[in-house]
């Protein structure tokens, strides 16, 4: 019921944002899994869309959302090797930024609060031990969890938007944690 209640705002955010005059953005996405997610996954990669709304000279709204992609690792169980899926996650998360400088430009300050929808999928593999077929079946898990971000960036020359972030995604048991890095263009 909370993480519906926490889509819905941050649906709503987005929306209000896009009737308001500011910055539509599109970006690519780098993403370096820290913690757990390290040990099921490699380097991400996506990419995300964003709006930011000025409120003050050094003050920003924004909004993102997007898809990553974590190629899964392979697990090596002893005598049996597990193909590792392929990890998915879609962000949308709504914050904020301070301009250091001031004029919306130059380096900032970030924090995002949302939510990231997580899924992954193991595909069934069937592997040899000692003369025998041993088959696993396909996995799948999905969830969504609450997730933030604090971040510092930089706005080069007066479209491009160079951030790096923290983003820390909560999950039961484990980390699904990643640094991010998003280039972005602002129109």
């Amino acid at each position: 019921m909370k993480r519906t209640l926490l889509a819905s705002a941050a649906l709503i955010a987005v929306c209000t944002l896009a009737a308001q005059d500011g910055r539509p953005s599109l970006g690519v996405e780098l993403a370096v899994p820290v913690g757990d997610l390290s040990d099921a996954t490699s380097f991400g990669f996506g990419a995300t869309v964003g709006y930011e709304m000025p409120v003050m000279d050094q003050v920003a709204v924004i909004a993102q959302a997007g898809y990553l992609l974590f190629p899964g690792k392979d697990i090596n169980a002893g005598l049996v090797t597990i193909e590792g899926g392929n990890w998915g996650m879609i962000p949308v998360q709504v914050g904020g930024k301070y301009y250091l400088t001031g004029d919306q430009e130059g380096v900032y300050l970030a924090a995002l609060l949302g939510i990231h929808h997580i899924s992954y999928k193991i595909p069934a593999t069937t592997t040899s031990v000692f003369g025998f077929a041993v088959t696993t079946p396909e996995q799948k898990f999905s969830e969504t969890n609450f997730s933030f971000a604090p971040g510092i960036g930089y706005i080069v020359g007066e479209n491009i938007d160079l951030g790096l972030r923290y983003q820390v995604v909560t999950t039961s048991g484990s980390s699904s944690s990643y640094l991010g890095l998003r280039a972005a263009y602002m129109f």
